[in-house]
């Protein structure tokens, strides 16, 4: 397509050229911009402004010489960045647009911040290109400004990055608050948690396990109950295992001696803990008229796993035989096959009957 009027666009977003020298927009013409240009260098020498006007008049001198009908003009905005001072360009382009109806225009920008208007003039004209002048010492200070300011809008503004960059400082700063020094370990462990989860991508898991606990909240089920029952039939878990290991002087930076031991107090407390968790969600889908059933086989689960988790501890420990511990390991895995192969003929049920 050929190009035979152009309009050359300086943009002044932020307003320096009225709030320095008194000028507002538009600014039409080569030697108006020049005298803008002269005025705001001396008012300010270190002005990035003061470049832009020069290099749109030095665009509009290129097509000149080309043949070009061109027409220079510079849009001002307002010092409040946003929708005030993007409104007042948008009113000037059209005043400008308007007046010189190019068939083309080309932006002269002296950064990042005043592209930010780029999208509202490519709604308006066609545009044929773009010019951004920046210093060039200052060029890379700049982009990397405008990159941390995008990275913290985005952080504002998305949920998920929120809650990592900020969520978790938070947590920790108030661990470090409450415990003082002694906190770091309790800190390490909460991270490792973390990195754990994102390692396995288990944040669907960990989600889904929230929003059922916020809906058992506010819908009042009876699960809301269990669930506060489970956790602290949990932390009462812990600390007994806890208390276990420090009431023989162990440190959990030998886990070989310290593993045994922790498991021994703590995993009746957490079997215990998942099965009322477990009757809570098994009474809900009883009164919902849903399937209890997959809830009960989980319960069977937990008391195979615990079982089998115990069985070990206490082996480790020097407590039982090899005898027992097969016989422990044995009925948990006989449980879980039953478990297994009660959700396998339900599974098989349930698709024959939509089949039907």
């Amino acid at each position: 397509m050929e190009y035979n009027k152009i309009l050359v666009i300086c943009i002044d977003r932020d307003a320096d050229i009225f709030r320095k020298i008194g000028e507002n927009g538009p600014v039409y013409g080569r030697e108006k911009l020049l005298d803008v240009a002269l005025r705001l260098g001396l008012a300010d020498p270190s002005e990035s402004d003061t470049n832009a006007l020069f290099e749109a008049v030095k665009v509009g001198d290129y097509f000149k010489r080309e043949g070009k009908e061109v027409e220079v003009v510079a849009l001002v905005g307002s010092e409040n960045l946003g929708v005030e001072s993007d409104t007042k360009i948008s009113k000037q382009l059209d005043e400008a647009l308007e007046k010189h109806k190019p068939d083309g225009v080309i932006v002269v920008t002296d950064g990042a911040e005043d592209e930010y208007v780029l999208p509202i003039v490519q709604s308006k004209a066609n545009v044929i290109a773009v010019k951004r002048v920046i210093v060039k010492q200052a060029e890379k200070l700049e982009s990397t400004y405008y990159v941390i300011q995008d990275f913290l809008r985005d952080i504002v503004s998305d949920p998920k990055i929120a809650r990592l960059v900020l969520g978790l400082p938070g947590i920790v700063l108030i661990l470090y608050m409450l415990l003082g020094p002694k906190s770091w370990q309790l800190i390490a462990g909460a991270v490792g948690v973390f990195l754990l989860i994102k390692g396995f991508g288990l944040e669907g898991s960990v989600e889904k396990i929230y929003e059922e606990f916020r809906s058992s909240v506010v819908t009042g089920k009876i699960s809301f109950f269990t669930y506060v029952v489970s956790m602290l039939v949990a932390v009462v878990g812990i600390a007994v295992g806890y208390d276990e290991v420090t009431g023989r002087h162990l440190s959990f930076h030998n886990l070989r001696e310290a593993a045994p031991v922790f498991l021994s107090g703590a995993i009746s407390f957490l079997s215990f803990a998942a099965i009322v968790a477990l009757i809570g969600k098994s009474i809900d889908a009883v009164l919902e008229k849903h399937g209890a059933w997959k809830y009960m086989i989980m319960m069977v689960f937990a008391v195979a796993f615990g079982a089998i988790i115990n069985a070990a501890s206490q082996f480790l420990l020097g407590r039982i035989s090899n005898v027992d511990l097969a016989m422990w390991v044995t009925f948990g895995l006989v449980l879980s096959m039953l478990g297994f192969l009660y959700i396998r003929s339900k599974w098989k049920a349930s698709r024959v009957t939509r089949a039907a």
